[in-house]
């Protein structure tokens, strides 16, 4: 080691001796004034002219929708249901049965079961109108179904045992009773022949 260096070290080492054994300090720089703080208002904030904007825009009012119908009307419901609930129930319960029935009845006749198989001209219209005077004209009483029966067994038998009570149960009805004359029958689909 040459000398510059040996009297370099020499002089770091007892620096740092009187730094560590109490030797003087540099004297501590005097802080800065603190800023001068500004007077807090404590004050109410001042009372708007005018309501706040709103944030959000406002939802347009949109009455609301229908409920669905229930799955089946009860008793008396059918009378007191919204034109559009008794559409939906007979999209929905009543034209899927119709069909099964009618095409088990005569699938080829009734190969394609719409609407207007029983609404006739309601159907297109949209008011679905009944008892439809697009459907076959039946008579009036019962001495005049006697005739009407025997000349269209098939038929008479198929609407009589199921078409008039199937729709009747689906509509939440009474079917037809023949000693009372009350109940969901024929003429709640059909007109009555002119006598």
């Amino acid at each position: 080691m040459n000398q510059r260096s040996l009297a370099t070290l020499v002089v770091a080492v007892v620096v740092g001796f009187a730094a560590a054994c109490g030797g003087s300090e540099p004297a501590p720089l005097t802080p800065p004034p603190p800023p001068s703080a500004a007077p807090v208002d404590t004050s109410p904030p001042p009372v708007a002219s005018t309501p706040p904007v709103a944030t959000t825009p406002p939802v347009a009012s949109t009455p609301p929708a229908e409920p669905p119908p229930p799955t089946q009307p009860g008793p008396g419901d059918w009378e007191k249901w919204s034109h559009e609930q008794k559409l939906a129930w007979m999209k929905v319960g009543v034209m899927p049965k119709a069909k099964q029935m009618f095409q088990d009845y005569d699938g080829t006749k009734y190969a394609d079961v719409r609407c207007g198989l029983c609404h006739g001209a309601g159907a297109k219209d949209g008011s679905f109108k009944m008892p439809n005077p697009d459907l076959p004209k039946l008579p009036a009483s019962m001495a005049g179904f006697k005739p009407w029966l025997a000349k269209h067994p098939k038929m008479g038998d198929f609407m009589m045992k199921q078409v008039s009570p199937t729709t009747a149960a689906l509509l939440g009805e009474q079917p037809f009773d023949m000693k009372t004359g009350q109940g969901f029958g024929c003429h709640n689909c059909h007109t009555s022949a002119a006598k």
